[in-house]
């Protein structure tokens, strides 16, 4: 095969997510601080009963919908539900604060992710392909950026400015028509069979399945039946592959 692109996801494929419980903490205060100093009273019970159905409303968009909602979306929601008093400055307040708090508690990268990038970046054009959640594309390569490791990658391909989440085809095309690269010349890295593995492969693409996030094997079972062109359990193994 004659690879041009490399595509990888952001999530527990690039980066691990070992910081996310200080941003949901983080996210939480924020938002019962902010209900506080409005004089909202909070019924906690109700509360804890309506942030689980924030979830649920979340991945029932992500995966019947093939969309992600914004951290905007996920505010009014929760405030509808709880049948606060619209305040529109305060849930701007939250909302910024839920989609930089990736800048606050930013994930750290993969062990060997760096130096795979770097070498892979000699050979391939590089995108990031990913679907955000509560940080939207724009904050995501503002780390990107902070870290140093943006000027590596070409084209990106966020959910929340695409439109569809992976495996829609959109996911994953928005970036190669960027570099006029067909299907077959490209390839993309990623963590998750459904998403990453079947949208690509479905695309024509090569692709790597990532097991070597334990967060992500906890939450989306890694089966040995797997449609990807090759499993790796760390980045040497992708650049021991592929350079």
């Amino acid at each position: 095969m004659e690879i041009k692109v490399v595509t990888i996801d952001f999530w527990n494929t690039l980066f691990n997510s070992d910081s996310g419980e200080l941003r949901n903490s983080a996210r939480l205060k924020i938002l019962l601080d902010t209900l506080k100093d409005i004089g909202i009273k909070i019924e906690n019970e109700m509360f804890d009963f309506v942030m689980q159905e924030s979830w649920k409303y979340y991945n029932d968009k992500w995966l019947k919908e093939l969309r992600t909602p914004t951290a905007n979306e996920v505010v009014n929601y929760i405030w509808e539900k709880m049948n606060y008093a619209k305040n529109e400055k305060a849930i701007e307040y939250v909302v910024n604060f839920f989609e930089n708090s990736i800048l606050y508690f930013p994930p750290k990268l993969q062990e060997n992710a760096l130096l795979a990038i770097q070498e892979l970046s000699k050979k391939y054009k590089l995108a990031i392909i990913s679907d955000t959640g509560f940080s939207p594309g724009r904050v995501m390569s503002q780390m990107l950026e902070e870290i140093d490791i943006k000027k590596y990658f070409s084209a990106f391909s966020y959910s929340d400015e695409t439109g569809v989440a992976k495996p829609h085809p959109k996911a994953f095309s928005v970036v190669l028509e960027r570099f006029n690269c067909l299907p077959e010349n490209a390839l993309h890295i990623g963590d998750i069979e459904r998403t990453d593995i079947e949208g690509a492969k479905n695309f024509g693409m090569y692709a790597i399945r990532y097991d070597g996030d334990s967060d992500s094997n906890l939450v989306y079972p890694k089966s040995a039946q797997s449609k990807a062109d090759f499993i790796a359990t760390d980045w040497n193994e992708i650049i021991n592959h592929f350079i």
